[in-house]
């Protein structure tokens, strides 16, 4: 009776000595499971189509969690990333990125048992997963002191007046042009589409007007350095000090010429720092850049859009922030003329906007991890 006791409590034992250490493994297995599911997320942002090189860098990420006795070339393969659409696996265009880490017989890696053998088992398999999707982002840190027109159509002949009819601009003071106004908006098609951004005028607003923000050109000389005033210019290279910006957020601007002088200076000073980097249109991304990630790049600004149905005027300098966005600076003439492509880019300490999310549109965007069925499994 005795021995069968000892023998009873050596099995339990065993039992919770293994366990624990299944749990462990688990545990690791789950983190490198999720956290490169994060980065294989946040790499669909700047990489668009090129989901080879998303699944390689996640690959790549989630072995780097791993121990060396886990053998993280079979714990995670290029086959255990898989690329979904609201859930669904598909491959355009995705928006989640699920990765499963495991150390299993099949894969030629189990674990092996501290005293399992006495109950008759030397190795068990543990597995777990890990998913991660983008949202668009409704407010975020970092942001460029800077104001983009939503994009909108109009009938700019509908007006008899001659100063009016034709301008190539939107009269907030023309009823009919202000009647015929759509606001479309930016959408997937527009990825990559170049913009001719110039200083907005208070009253007219064009495709492509952008205003400054008020207080960005405090301090700003007419010769030398442009200051960056309240903001810094890590707010123009995507840092995480500067502007907070929320959509709906009531935005004032500022105007005139030393406005003017600040966004060109200060989009020249953004293309220097970042001189080799360019729009590949065959692949649709930022290629060149010094910076690892394109997408920390100064010359890729996080900004806000606004709704041009309600345009700034003398009077009331604030236009409404419809959405988040991005630009790539892609020239600076020697006129001072500012030429842009519309980017899709990750958002500095973002939080989720309400509503719809194309994650192939122009905008700002975020990663979390999704939760899923079945994360884990241990045999």
């Amino acid at each position: 009776m005795v021995a069968l006791s000892l023998a009873l409590l050596a099995g339990f034992a065993a039992l919770a000595v293994d366990y624990a250490f299944l749990r462990h493994k688990m545990n690791r297995l789950r983190k490198a499971a999720e956290d490169s599911s994060l980065v294989g997320a946040a790499m669909l942002v700047p990489l668009g189509a090129a989901l080879q090189t998303v699944r390689d860098e996640t690959v790549r990420a989630g072995q780097a969690v791993l121990d060396r006795d886990d053998s993280p070339e079979l714990a995670i393969r290029a086959s255990d990333v898989v690329f979904l659409h609201d859930g669904t696996a598909a491959e355009s265009p995705p928006d989640q990125v699920e990765v499963t880490a495991g150390r299993t017989g099949a894969r030629g890696n189990p674990v092996r048992l501290f005293l399992g053998k006495i109950l008759g088992q030397r190795f068990a398999d543990v597995s777990a997963s890990g998913r991660a999707g983008l949202y668009c982002a409704g407010a975020a840190s970092g942001m460029a002191p800077l104001a983009v027109a939503e994009k909108f159509t109009w009938d700019d002949a509908c007006d008899p007046e001659p100063g009016r009819r034709g301008n190539g601009a939107l009269d907030a003071q023309s009823p009919c042009e202000t009647a015929s106004l759509r606001v479309v908006g930016y959408g997937s098609g527009d990825v990559g589409t170049r913009i001719a951004l110039r200083p907005g005028r208070m009253g007219l607003v064009s495709p492509g007007d952008c205003y400054v923000l008020e207080g960005a050109a405090s301090g700003h000389t007419e010769t030398g350095e442009p200051g960056m005033g309240a903001y810094g210019l890590t707010s123009l290279a995507g840092g995480r000090q500067g502007l907070r910006v929320a959509v709906a957020d009531e935005l004032r601007l500022d105007s005139g010429e030393r406005a003017e002088r600040w966004f060109r200076q200060a989009m020249a000073r953004c293309v220097e720092m970042d001189d080799g980097a360019f729009w590949d249109d065959s692949k649709g991304v930022v290629a060149g850049s010094r910076y690892r990630d394109p997408g920390k790049s100064p010359r890729v600004l996080r900004l806000a859009f606004f709704d041009p149905s309600r345009p700034p005027s003398p009077g009331r300098e604030v236009v409404r922030a419809s959405r988040l966005g991005a630009v790539f600076i892609e020239a600076v003439s020697g006129n001072g003329d500012v030429v842009g492509r519309l980017v899709r880019a990750l958002g500095v300490s973002p939080t989720p906007a309400a509503g719809p999310c194309d994650p192939e549109s122009v905008g700002l965007y975020g990663v979390r991890l999704v939760r899923i069925a079945e994360e884990e499994r241990m045999d």
